[in-house]
């Protein structure tokens, strides 16, 4: 793994992560591109491109009509409508309808958790887990 430094995140790929430290650079810097059709600013170059197919949803939903620049996004959206859920943790069993999130569970089951929970010091794998842990239980009617 290659870790990201100023964020925590780790990447599998030395090219993965620095993909990923392009979204850290400024949306003043001389390498930011606007969007021709939003103006929205992107400082990371594949971030852009995969920006701009999203004005080009070719690919709708016949059960809610939402619209996918991609096949494969109609695809994963499909299961929110029939529940199905084909990525399984091979550790517990738990299943998901996409695997970034199945991803994003394999660490949980990782022995490095990182972030601290200041009120009740459980530890998690993710700062998303942190972040949800804050809005739940522990921070109710604090």
């Amino acid at each position: 793994r290659h870790p990201g430094g100023e964020c925590g995140k780790s990447y599998a790929t030395s090219s993965n992560l620095s993909r990923h430290k392009q979204t850290h650079r400024s949306l003043d810097s001389k390498m930011a591109k606007k969007c021709p059709t939003c103006g929205k600013v992107y400082v990371s170059m594949p971030a852009m491109a995969m920006h701009l197919l999203t004005h080009d949803l070719k690919h709708k939903c016949q059960v809610c009509g939402k619209a996918f620049s991609r096949p494969w996004l109609l695809q994963g959206h499909m299961r929110s409508h029939t529940g199905e859920k084909p990525f399984g943790c091979a550790h517990c069993g738990k299943a998901f309808a996409d695997r970034s999130n199945l991803r994003a569970h394999m660490q949980t089951h990782s022995a490095f958790k990182h972030f601290k929970c200041k009120r009740c010091s459980k530890t998690f794998a993710l700062k998303s887990y942190l972040n949800k842990h804050y809005e739940s239980a522990c921070f109710k009617g604090a």
